[in-house]
């Protein structure tokens, strides 16, 4: 079930950060995909819930359609992100769920907006790098231009190149 009932780009701190929303509510619920996600990476989860409520999926800086800006990624910058999208769809405050990456964001944008977040659930969300294996550790020490042939295979590349409908 397909329940998109509206997306968009918010002008937000130099970006122009992607949002689609789903369902229907007053208190609606943000969801923030994990490194390398897209609004999708939520799927059967996302449509569920917004049986019952609003959702509004996010797409951070870099990721699938918000596009990068020459900014270094920082989870001060995202928490801030967050907020500012928050604040462009007119919500007082939201109840946010992240995952992973998004859980990491998700966390900054309560800390430095905690008036902002009316209730927060965090999953697989990194807190220091002493608890990840070494294995994981090296892998994401290889990120860089020398993988952007095989990241354009990839969905996520897909969708910052696909053309949405623009506000």
């Amino acid at each position: 079930m397909n329940t998109l009932s509206s997306c968009g780009y918010a002008p937000v701190n130099g970006l122009r950060m992607y949002w689609e929303s789903h369902g229907a509510g007053d208190m609606p619920l943000v969801l923030v995909h994990g490194g390398f996600g897209l609004t999708t990476m939520f799927g059967q989860v996302r449509d569920e819930l917004a049986r019952r409520r609003r959702v509004i999926a996010i797409e951070l800086q870099g990721h699938g359609h918000t596009a990068d800006i020459d900014r270094a990624f920082s989870w001060t910058a995202f928490g801030d992100d967050i907020a500012a999208l928050v604040s462009h769809l007119g919500f007082a405050s939201v109840d946010l769920m992240g995952y992973s990456l998004g859980g990491g964001a998700s966390l900054r944008a309560a800390i430095q907006h905690p008036d902002l977040v009316r209730r927060l659930a965090l999953v697989s969300t990194p807190f220091s790098r002493d608890g990840w294996f070494p294995e994981v550790l090296q892998a994401m020490e290889q990120i860089g231009s020398a993988g952007f042939e095989q990241m354009s295979h990839s969905p996520m590349y897909a969708a910052q190149n696909t053309e949405h409908s623009r506000p």
